[in-house]
């Protein structure tokens, strides 16, 4: 029961549900891309992100100085299930300014070297 309230508990965040959101469009996302769109500091961020990686949502990775995120493929069936209806609800009209915030960033930083490996 406790893993079942700590995946609850990490979803009842709208910092964690932002970079759920973030996450559900793209297959994975840096740090930097995560704090610059949800205009986090870096401490915030990382708050976050351990939390949803210590519930088990999210995977992370490491490469040279920056790390990545993605969405965990080894949630249970429940758990998974959940996610998907979360994501399928960040497609509503409601997060429109924020899916178009990052496609903004994401064009901006495509010549930039920011977040480069």
């Amino acid at each position: 029961m406790k893993k079942e309230a700590r995946f609850f508990k990490a979803l009842a965040d709208d910092t964690r549900l932002a970079i759920l959101a973030l996450l559900s469009w793209r297959e994975e996302l840096c740090v930097c891309d995560i704090m610059t769109v949800l205009e986090l500091t870096q401490s915030k961020a990382s708050r976050h992100l351990r939390y949803l990686t210590q519930s088990g949502i999210l995977d992370d990775e490491r490469r040279t100085v920056w790390v990545y995120y993605r969405i965990s493929p080894d949630l249970s069936p429940l758990e998974a299930g959940i996610i998907r209806d979360v994501q399928n609800h960040f497609n509503s009209k409601g997060y429109a300014a924020l899916k178009k915030k990052l496609e903004v960033w994401l064009a901006k930083k495509g010549g930039s070297p920011l977040c480069k490996d």
